[in-house]
């Protein structure tokens, strides 16, 4: 991986945006991280706004353009012919690893309009040779007759869709790739697609549209492992910046390895995550064993403990009876220290499940989990320490 970073520093060293900003190598990954500086969603929004892309100029005629939301603005994504090709190469040896290939038949039922995972998708399966239906999402009833038509052995879209396809008689694939949605980390709709599909090989994703792809589901491996041929992934204190151990949750920060255009050095993707390196899984060494979970808002220290409160939208996914909506109310005790308590709207069948995952998620556990028909408006935190402070 070293190799691969002092290359890339090396071919940044004179380029526009980074000139000045750079070593040209480093002799540690630690060191990697002390020198380069975090690059923020918010500065290459900038950057891409001034005419011509300032500098993220592309330096070679880009051959595709992705528009991808970001805050108010549609954000230009630029590809090169060699970034294609290396997109393709790295996931056509992802194909490989689950078996497909010439004789295969993928219906991709993602968007295509500004949603890249359409056309990602369905280009990097014709590279390999696949028969590709570039379908996209809805009509349900003809989706599933066109399945049935041309024998799809591979299907590619969001998993709630998919259930209604299986339902509508579209043929168990032999293998899905998921995304659009929390797949593995959503227990109950995992359970769902894998009794549905019960041989089907099941494909978690995580990409960004100016990271693509990030990581995906291997066979043998567990989470999501990353492409780090294509990327370098961190996971840093949201707070201070700081590189955290395997294991912790924290932002995930990426840098490109490849890319020629619009290549990204220590990228905050916002998203929190937590980072291990496994033993080689078709070559790939970083893994996501949870994917992503959360989003790094308005963090608030709770018994010591960094909580972000949309990291626990995956604690009530798939409790039956939760809506989904939440809020965290903290006080003090009469003995001093932190009063936590968590309320959840709807009628939740297991509040042992919730209290379970609310403890695995965070470190932390509840003084108290209250249910409530409504929650009315507020926001995700009640903080009222500094009311009794």
């Amino acid at each position: 991986m070293l190799d691969l970073l002092n290359a890339q520093l090396e071919k940044l060293h004179a380029h526009p945006f980074y000139a000045g900003r750079l070593p040209r190598s480093v002799a540690s990954t630690a060191e990697f991280a002390a020198r380069v500086p975090l690059l923020s969603r918010a500065e290459f929004v900038a950057e891409m706004a001034r005419p011509g892309y300032g500098a993220f100029a592309p330096q070679v005629p880009p051959v595709r353009v992705h528009l991808t939301p970001m805050g108010a603005s549609l954000v230009p994504i630029l590809h090169s012919a060699a970034d294609l090709r290396a997109i393709e190469t790295a996931c056509g040896q992802h194909l490989d690893a689950c078996g497909i290939g010439p004789g295969d038949v993928c219906m991709v039922t993602f968007g295509y309009h500004l949603f890249v995972a359409g056309l990602f998708y369905q280009t990097q399966m014709e590279a390999r040779g696949v028969a590709c239906i570039p379908h996209g999402p809805g009509e349900t009833e003809r989706a599933a007759q066109v399945a049935r038509q041309c024998g799809v052995t591979v299907l590619a879209g969001n998993p709630s869709h998919a259930l209604k396809l299986i339902e509508a008689g579209c043929p168990v694939p032999r293998v899905f790739f998921a995304g659009g949605e929390p797949f593995s980390g959503n227990e109950a709709l995992y359970a769902r697609v894998r009794a549905a599909m019960p041989g089907t090989l099941l494909i978690d994703s995580y990409s960004l549209s100016e990271c693509l792809p990030v990581a995906r589901t291997f066979p043998g491996g567990s989470g999501v492992h990353v492409f780090d041929e294509l990327l370098y992934a961190e996971v840093i204190d949201p707070d201070t910046g700081a590189p955290l151990p395997e294991g912790e949750r924290g932002e995930l920060v990426l840098t490109h390895l490849q890319k020629t255009l619009q290549p990204l050095v220590r990228y905050r993707t916002g998203d929190l995550t937590v980072l291990e390196r496994t033993a080689p899984v078709h070559g790939r060494r970083v893994s996501l064993p949870r994917v992503v979970f959360g989003r790094v808002d308005a963090m608030v220290k709770i018994k010591g403990v960094k909580v972000y409160p949309s990291e626990l939208k995956s604690v009530l996914l798939g409790v039956s009876g939760a809506t989904g909506a939440y809020r965290l109310v903290v006080g003090t005790k009469a003995s001093g220290g932190d009063h936590l308590t968590l309320r959840v709207e709807g009628a939740p069948t297991d509040m042992d499940v919730i209290a379970e995952r609310f403890k695995r998620q965070t470190l932390i556990h509840a003084d108290a989990i209250e249910a409530l028909d409504k929650l009315g408006e507020g926001p995700l935190v009640e903080d009222n320490r500094r009311q009794t402070a």
